[in-house]
């Protein structure tokens, strides 16, 4: 006889993995805004310089 798969058990690794995934979103997008902000940042400088 096959025993019955615990549902808590069988729902939590595509739970997990999706959560995971969604993180790694957020992370990224996060990096991303970031890295952007910065590089205005230092393009502004850069540009202010010059133009002196």
């Amino acid at each position: 006889m096959e025993q019955p798969e615990n549902s808590a058990t069988a729902a939590n690794p595509p739970s997990d993995k999706v959560r995971r995934e969604d993180r790694n979103v957020w992370v990224l997008t996060a990096y991303g805004i970031a890295g952007l902000t910065l590089f205005g940042v230092l393009v502004y400088y850069f540009s202010s310089y010059i133009t002196q």
